[in-house]
């Protein structure tokens, strides 16, 4: 049987530019195979080439999106039509991938609508999906396919390697299948998981998952489909998914475990994939010629590009644009070097752990704005807002305003926002043994708006490189107050550029920024560790099990009383397990993790946050595991004390998994040295009888639970929650806040 590839023009699809244009004799729409213009988009085909006008954003899809178009063409379902513009050679672009031939195809296509829909197809596509290095597209026959699809398609990243959820293909792997997949991948350098790891099994009853782009190449080269199926089948006798053997994670091939009803149901997939790749090569594709002219970056009426207004206009019915992509996209477009200057800014690590490329535009035209005496500040400026600050300023000159965020941008010169984020992290970073700073695991949860604060600290002076020590220690006191205790985080962002520029004492900055967010209703203000002990909030009378009540105000208690009772429950958190202040109050620890942490990712970290009594112990359904008549108050209390500060640590994910759900006694005994053990938790070895005791009696289920137990994880949890908080302000130095 022959493999069959129609096309609808030459056998290399496309004339030569020498001769004609790509659209000839003034049509404005040309049809091409598919595979024609997955290769020219690819960079394979010798002709012509795709770019991006700058005006384009990067990839947002998700990897739903992507599965759902995939089986859309193997099924032979039309995905519309693409625009595009034949470009000029002056016309500023970047190309859409980087393949063999990319930049040396004479004829050069800017690709205006179809973006998303191209680069999803590519990660399917022949040489493309191995070279490309973000994400890969499997097909797994072995496993059932999706309720609707054809095949069982899964999407892994450079993020996310081992896959995602099978049924929820936009969600993360929980914890522990990340833990396990590690575990069996332990060989493979972290750099090199996407081109090595298999996706996870992630609950299928069979997986044998394979590379689509590889097998849509080899579809190609052998040019017949009985030989394409007999090495695919060939290849699924060996190929190696996760397993879990003697409780541990391993690599091996579960070929010779599918029985043989099963095997006929993947040569049944096999073939509906050949029907679809069969598919694929007879489909056609229509392209929309859009007028080149509409890529000049002046506009005839003053308002923004036409090309800007055309981008937003098509793509109003796609995933949605926020206004900082689009002034990012406006920028690069009447702006072309901005793109080169941002992607070699972003690709320095100190830049990268602290803000996404599109933050770091925005940021530079918030410190730009700051001496343009016509414009406000904006932390989030709109699209009006970005007309009026820098195309069409009332009483400023356009180019002179871009001139000033180049020169943000640029690489050389003390004044440039480099030179910001270097002197912002020679402040903050973490010292070593005793030192106060922030480990650089911690500098990702900082956020956009107070990252911009502290640039402009950089940008006012205030912040010093060589460090100023003084200044430093308040800068890490601003900005462990704000991760905690401030809500309102653009508000407050706002309120600290206001007093930076007005402030002329910068004795005690830190405390007056802190003071003004306050004030203006956007957070919290610093107590000191004696007003909760004075309001009895750090320990609960020892025969009551206390919920969310442990924070509620009497009807005659004070403003004061009740400030600092919400204070605290800001502390506790006990409403999520995620608490990334235990990072800083862990931070001798973490400083022996290796990791290189991105702003703006959901790329996995190498710690976990850990709950030192499991979950398991206390969150299972009561009624279905019993006990709960003789503490019905525990009910309530238990999620609150087992989601607390309190019951919380870091911990090393390669580490945390060979826990499982041991109690705090037993993690304690399995420890060489268990004093060194709590101290690395963040737990004072005085209070381990607490924890012994909140730990299962011997003989007795996770699950088994009477008063005395519980009494004792309420006073573990809250006797940490304490002493972590005494911590931070000690370290810290909050002590001079008490005046504010």
């Amino acid at each position: 049987m022959s493999l069959h590839e129609p096309r609808s023009e030459s056998a290399q699809g496309i004339p030569p530019p020498s001769t004609t244009g790509f659209f000839t004799h003034g049509n404005t729409i040309r049809v091409l195979a598919l595979a024609d213009w997955l290769d020219m988009a690819a960079g394979e085909h010798p002709a012509v080439g795709v770019d991006l006008p700058m005006i384009q954003r990067g990839f947002v899809w998700k990897p739903k999106q992507i599965i759902d178009l995939w089986d859309s063409l193997l099924s032979g379902m039309p995905i519309g039509a693409l625009m595009v513009s034949e470009l000029q050679h002056n016309d500023a672009r970047v190309a859409l991938a980087q393949g063999s031939q990319a930049a040396t195809a004479a004829q050069r296509l800017g690709l205006v609508d179809g973006q998303q829909r191209t680069l999803a197809m590519l990660t399917g596509w022949s040489a493309f999906a191995a070279g490309a290095g973000q994400r890969r597209l499997w097909v797994d026959l072995a496993d059932e396919p999706a309720a609707g699809h054809r095949v069982r398609l899964r999407v892994s990243t450079r993020h996310q390697p081992f896959g995602y959820d099978r049924h929820e293909p936009n969600r993360k792997l929980s914890l522990d299948q990340r833990r396990r997949a590690r575990e069996a991948y332990a060989a493979v350098a972290a750099q090199d998981l996407l081109a090595q790891a298999r996706p996870h099994p992630a609950g299928a009853k069979y997986s044998a998952p394979v590379d689509l782009g590889q097998w849509v190449q080899a579809w190609r080269q052998l040019q017949d489909a009985d030989a394409w199926k007999h090495a695919l089948l060939q290849e699924l006798h060996s190929v190696q998914t996760l397993a879990i053997a003697d409780g541990s994670a391993v690599l091996r091939a579960p070929w010779d475990d599918i029985p043989p009803a099963e095997r006929t149901q993947i040569h049944q997939r096999l073939d509906q994939l050949a029907l679809g790749l069969q598919r694929i090569f007879a489909t056609q594709i229509p392209l929309v010629r859009v007028d080149p002219a509409l890529f000049q970056a002046d506009s005839e009426d003053g308002t923004e590009p036409p090309l800007a207004r055309l981008f937003q206009r098509i793509g109003s019915n796609a995933t949605p644009l926020s206004d900082a992509d689009y002034i990012y996209s406006i920028l690069k477009h009447m702006m072309p070097t901005v793109h080169g200057m941002v992607e070699r800014l972003h690709a320095h690590s100190r830049v990268a752990g602290l803000l996404t490329a599109t933050d770091l535009v925005m940021s530079a035209l918030r410190l730009a704005a700051v001496q343009w005496k016509d414009v406000s500040d904006h932390d989030n400026p709109s699209k009006d807002d970005f007309q009026r600050m820098v195309i069409r300023p009332k009483d400023g000159d356009p180019q002179q305003r871009q001139a000033d965020m180049l020169a943000l941008l640029g690489s050389a010169g003390p004044q440039v926002l480099q030179g910001y984020f270097d002197t912002v992290q020679k402040n903050l970073l973490y010292r070593g043994e005793g030192d106060a700073g922030l480990p650089a695991l911690m500098l990702p949860y900082l956020g956009r708006p107070l990252v911009q604060v502290l640039l402009r600290l950089a940008q006012s002076g205030f912040l010093q490189d060589p460090v100023n020590e003084a200044t430093r220690a308040q800068a890490l006191r601003l900005v462990l107050w704000w991760m905690r205790w401030v809500w309102d985080k653009p508000k407050a962002s706002r309120t600290a550029f206001d007093v930076i520029q007005n402030s002329t004492d910068h004795s005690d900055l830190d405390r007056q920024i802190a003071h003004a967010v306050v004030e203006a209703g956007a957070g919290l203000a610093m107590q000191p560790p004696a007003a909760i002990a004075g309001l009895g909030l750090h320990l609960s009378d020892t025969a009551t099990l206390l919920g969310h009540q442990r924070f509620a105000t009497p009807e005659d208690d004070s403003e004061k009383n009740r400030r600092t009772r919400e204070f605290y429950r800001h502390w506790w958190q006990p409403w999520s397990h995620q608490h990334p202040m235990l990072l800083w109050l862990q931070r001798s620890y973490l400083n022996g993790l290796d990791a290189e942490p991105l702003a703006g990712m959901d790329e996995d970290t190498p710690y976990d946050f850990d709950h030192i009594l499991p979950s398991a112990h206390w969150s299972p359904d009561w009624r279905i595991v019993g006990k709960s008549g003789t503490v019905e108050d525990f009910r309530e209390a238990r999620s609150v004390l087992g989601n607390s500060i309190g019951n919380i640590r870091v911990w090393d994910a390669s580490h945390n998994r060979s826990d499982g759900d041991a109690s705090p006694k037993e993690k304690r005994q399995r420890s060489d040295d268990p004093d060194q053990w709590m101290v690395w938790s963040a737990m004072d070895p005085s209070h381990a009888p607490h924890w012994i005791a909140c730990s299962p009696a011997e003989g007795s289920k996770n699950t088994d639970w009477d008063r005395p137990r519980a009494l004792a994880f309420q006073r573990a949890v809250e006797l940490r929650a304490y002493a972590l908080y005494q911590r931070l302000y000690d370290e810290a130095g909050f002590a001079p806040w008490e005046r504010t």
